[in-house]
C-alpha cells in the first residue's frame, strides 16, 4: 500500500467512526487498556528482575517514584521489626496503597481518561511484580548465561542499563499513549504540562532524593559498607538518568519546533493557520537573487506536528524554503491539546 493509498484508507476509517461514536469510544478505550498492560509488563519486569532486593548482594540498585518508595518503606520495616517479606510483598502492596492520592490528584488536575488507565496501569504492574517476582524468573535472568560457556551473574553495569531501558521504555509508552505510569510520572507529567517542558528531567530530579535516601539506609542497616553504598548512589543515579533520556527521547508531547517558511504563496497563512492550532506572525521580505516578493511564515509547533506541517505547506507551494530549529523551551501562549 503506497502513501497516497494508505492516506485515503486512514481518512475513511477516520470518518467511519466518526459517525460510530461509541464504536470510536470503545476502539480508545481498548487500546488505551492495551498500552497500560503493556508499560506495566514492561516495567514489571524490570523492577523484578534488575532492581528487586530479591537479586542484590552487597550491591544496591535503588529506583525512583513510588517503587522507589515502597523499597524504602520494606527496609525500614526490615530495620525496625528484623522481618524480610518474601516475593517482593511490601513493594507489591505499597505500590498500589501510595498510589491512591496520586490517582485522586490525577482525576481532579489532569483528566479523567489519564487517571482511569493510569490506575489500571498501577494495579498491572502490582500483578506483574508479584508474579514475576514468585515466578523464578527474576533468578533465571540474573543468571542468564551470556558467554555461552559458565554461567556469569549479571554485572551491575548490565543491571543499571536493562533497568533504565525497562523503565524509560515503560514511562515512554504509557506517555505516548496519553497515560502514566502512576507514582512521580503523575507528578511530572502535570508539572510538564504546565511548564510546556520535557517529562524526563523531572524524573530525575524527583527521584535522585529518593535514591540516595534509600542508598543511606541500606548502610545504616549494616548490610553494606559506606564504598559499596557509594556505589548505590552512582549506579541508581545512572539507571534514573538513562530513564529520563529514554523519556525525552520517545515523548513527543513537550517538544517544540521552530518552522520558518519561506513562500510566494499569499494565501499560506491562511490555510496553515486553519489547519494547525497555531498562530503564526509574517514578514515581507526579497529574494535576493531572483528579487521576487517573499512572505516569510513563523510558527512553532510540537515536534509531533513537524511532518504534517511540512506536508501541508509543500502541497501549497512545492518550492517553498522551511528550515527547521529544535527551541529549549517556548514562554507565552503555546496551545497543547489537553489531556482528557
Amino acid at each position: 500500500m503506497n502513501k497516497r493509498k494508505w492516506i485515503r484508507f486512514k481518512k475513511r476509517v477516520e470518518d467511519f467512526l466518526f459517525d460510530h461514536y461509541i464504536l470510536k469510544t470503545i476502539l480508545e478505550y481498548l487500546v488505551g487498556f492495551f498500552i497500560a498492560a503493556v508499560a506495566a509488563l514492561i516495567f514489571g519486569f524490570g523492577f523484578s528482575c534488575f532492581i528487586s532486593p530479591a537479586n542484590e548482594g552487597d550491591f544496591v540498585l535503588a529506583t525512583g517514584g513510588v517503587a522507589g518508595l515502597t523499597q524504602i518503606i520494606a527496609l525500614l520495616i526490615k530495620i525496625i521489626t528484623g522481618r524480610v517479606f518474601a516475593g517482593n510483598l511490601v513493594q507489591s502492596i505499597g505500590y498500589t496503597v501510595f498510589n491512591i492520592p496520586l490517582i485522586i490528584f490525577s482525576f481532579f488536575k489532569i483528566g479523567k481518561r489519564f487517571t482511569i488507565f493510569t490506575l489500571v496501569n498501577v494495579v498491572l504492574t502490582s500483578v506483574f511484580i508479584s508474579l514475576i517476582s514468585n515466578s523464578g524468573m527474576a533468578k533465571e535472568v540474573m543468571n542468564f548465561n551470556f558467554s555461552g560457556g559458565e554461567t556469569t551473574m549479571v554485572t551491575p553495569l548490565m543491571r543499571v542499563l536493562f533497568a533504565g531501558i525497562c523503565s524509560g521504555l515503560a514511562s515512554a509508552t504509557a506517555f505516548a499513549g496519553g497515560i502514566s505510569c502512576g507514582g512521580v510520572d503523575i507528578v511530572s507529567y502535570y508539572v510538564g504540562v504546565k511548564k510546556s517542558a520535557q517529562v524526563g528531567r523531572y524524573n530525575i530530579i524527583f527521584n535522585v532524593v529518593l535514591v540516595t535516601t534509600y542508598a543511606l539506609l541500606k548502610l545504616l542497616d549494616g548490610e553494606t559498607t559506606l564504598v559499596y553504598s557509594l556505589y548505590s548512589v552512582i549506579f541508581s543515579i545512572l539507571y534514573i538518568m538513562i530513564a529520563g533520556l529514554i523519556i525525552d527521547a520517545i515523548n513527543l508531547r513537550n517538544k517544540k519546533i521552530e518552522l520558518q517558511i519561506v513562500t510566494e504563496k499569499e494565501h499560506m497563512p491562511e490555510i496553515m493557520i486553519a489547519n494547525f492550532p497555531h498562530s503564526a506572525t509574517i514578514t515581507e521580505g526579497k529574494g535576493a537573487y531572483s528579487g521576487a516578493r517573499k512572505l516569510m511564515l513563523w510558527m512553532v509547533v510540537s515536534s509531533s506536528e513537524v511532518k504534517r506541517v511540512v506536508n501541508v505547506a509543500r502541497k501549497i507551494d512545492e518550492n517553498a524554503f522551511i528550515a527547521v530549529t529544535p527551541l529549549k523551551q517556548v514562554y507565552g501562549n503555546f496551545f497543547i491539546k489537553p489531556t482528557e
